[in-house]
């Protein structure tokens, strides 16, 4: 039986499933910490820099605690600025008309879509929600996509319990969990997918279809699962033009509601000079972007900004796309806590790439966005 040591659980690249026959594939997965495999998976390891991680310096998922970093160019609202006039000033400018400086080198949002329930939670890098973006029944067809057999004609689905740890620095025994969930891929012709795919066109509507990486439903189940800080970017190996290049926008919609299980940015400042944090409501869709596309005004102060005051570089390198890493976008899954809910949280979670994305992930040709049905 084959052993998987392997740096992050975004294998698809990798796995050919084209030829197993069950309708569920389940898998374990641990970094860096060897564990068996189910017989029928072959799995080849990837570079740590497939999935960038975030070292933890803190307690995992600790909403509480004080800003990590503190970036001289993040631009909170303007109500949460502070005592600094020049900050909320900055803020309200960069939010201002109908192309508003802070989505320069970012997808078009259609600020208005949504009857006006788009929501501004952070300014620079911006953080949005959408409240109403799934109604209660769209949730729940979308949520029996991960019932043990999942409803007829939705084709293959394919399910992976996923552990992601980071060794230890002080020791070379222990390591440190970083995600705890159970992961389901879905193909996008599957009908329950249609109302999130036309949400995601209607609320970006210049992002086609294509860009769009494979569906993914995510579990967390209890005080003991969730996901510490982390970048959503890729390495510079994995975003290749089959790829799609790199992911330029993260959406996440809320299925359910629960205790906790806030999506937490570590370094960006919400209300009452703590982080910011989004709550979990079922219908809820959360937008912000991981990378910056070209050269722009709002970056380039930034990037000045932040060199002067920290010395720190707030983008990542330059990849053939034109896209570098946003590194204030680092962000952690704090686990649900309490009986509500039965102790569980459900996400739907699509990132879209630069260009179009080559789907692998049930086989070349076994997934295409064309069968789709929006």
């Amino acid at each position: 039986m084959p052993i998987l040591h392997c740096s992050c659980i975004l294998f698809y690249a990798l796995l050919p499933l084209s030829s197993l026959g069950r309708s569920v594939v389940e898998a374990c997965f641990i970094v860096r910490n060897p564990m068996p495999v189910g017989r029928k998976l072959r799995i080849k390891t990837l570079p740590s820099s497939y999935l960038r991680l975030s070292a933890p310096d803190d307690d995992l998922w600790d909403a509480d605690g004080p800003l990590q970093k503190v970036w001289a160019s993040s631009l909170p609202l303007p109500e949460n600025a502070g005592h600094d006039p020049s900050i909320a000033d900055r803020a309200r400018n960069a939010m201002a008309g109908s192309h508003p400086a802070a989505l320069e080198g970012r997808c078009d949002v259609d600020l208005g879509a949504f009857d006006g329930r788009v929501k501004w939670l952070h300014v620079d890098p911006p953080v949005m929600i959408v409240d109403g973006f799934l109604t209660d029944a769209e949730c729940d067809e979308v949520l029996r996509l991960t019932d043990v057999s999942p409803p007829p004609f939705v084709g293959r689905v394919i399910r992976i319990e996923s552990r992601l740890s980071e060794s230890n620095k002080s020791s070379s025994t222990s390591s440190t969990v970083l995600r705890l969930s159970t992961t389901w891929y879905v193909r996008y012709a599957a009908a329950a997918l249609s109302p999130l795919l036309r949400g995601l066109r209607k609320l970006l509507p210049n992002v086609a279809l294509e860009r769009v990486e494979e569906v993914q439903l995510v579990r967390y189940e209890g005080e003991g699962q969730g996901f510490g800080w982390h970048e959503d970017v890729l390495g510079i190996d994995q975003a290749t033009p089959e790829a799609g290049g790199q992911r330029v926008a993260t959406l996440l919609v809320y299925l359910d509601e629960c205790d906790d299980g806030r999506t937490l940015f570590r370094d960006l400042q919400g209300e009452d000079d703590k982080r910011l944090g989004v709550s979990p409501k079922r219908g809820r869709a959360l937008l912000f972007f991981p990378s910056l596309t070209g050269t722009t005004a709002l970056g380039e102060a930034a990037s000045m900004a932040d060199g002067n005051s920290q010395r720190r570089k707030t983008f990542g390198d330059t990849y053939f796309d034109g896209t570098r890493a946003d590194h204030r976008t680092t962000h952690a899954g704090e686990p649900p806590t309490g009986n509500r809910n039965k102790g569980q949280k459900h996400i739907a979670q699509l990132w879209i790439h630069s260009r179009e994305h080559t789907p692998v992930v049930f086989g070349r040709g076994l997934n295409r966005h064309a069968e789709a049905t929006l």
